[in-house]
């Protein structure tokens, strides 16, 4: 059967059966529900490699900032993780309050930028071929995982019949 799903909606379903449990299942439901993951698995593969390509590309250049993005995110967690101790010495940390504020800003719009750009493709829509399970499949597919409800919701929309 082939069904039109929003790429976020594969990527939420392939996360969660990417790493479910099968083991109340019988044999050949162990075998339907793989094949819905490989069926959902091309779409994610694709998505992840876009997403880094554009975290790639959009991240802020030196010649752009003044500093090497990675090496500045490196300061600031020290910096973060040195604040939230109630008696760290700050002195330690490599970067200073205006410094920080100045980072943030900027991390803050380079993963605005990357949303951005990824928004779009997220919500196209791609075709999937693939048999549905049915509810009997599901709700032992369920038992066999200590998914919260968000989760079987997700699953249940998109592998269900």
């Amino acid at each position: 059967m082939t069904r039109k799903i929003k790429t976020e909606e594969v990527l939420a379903a392939y996360n969660v059966l990417g790493s479910a449990k099968y083991t109340k299942l019988e044999d050949a439901e162990k075998i339907a529900v793989w094949k819905i993951a490989r069926a959902l698995k091309p779409v994610a593969v694709e998505y992840k490699e876009t997403k880094e390509d554009a975290e790639t590309k959009l991240k802020p250049t030196k010649e752009s900032t003044g500093y090497d993005y990675d090496e500045q995110m490196q300061k600031a967690v020290v910096f973060e993780n040195l604040r939230r101790m109630p008696d760290a010495d700050m002195t330690k940390a490599e970067m200073g309050p205006a410094e920080y504020g100045e980072f943030l800003k900027e991390s803050t719009s380079y993963t605005k930028r990357v949303n951005d750009a990824l928004r779009e493709y997220a919500h196209k829509e791609v075709e999937l071929e693939f048999e549905p399970i049915g509810e009997e499949t599901f709700m032992r597919l369920m038992s066999s995982n200590a998914w919260n409800f968000e989760q079987a919701a997700i699953l249940s929309e998109l592998i269900c019949e």
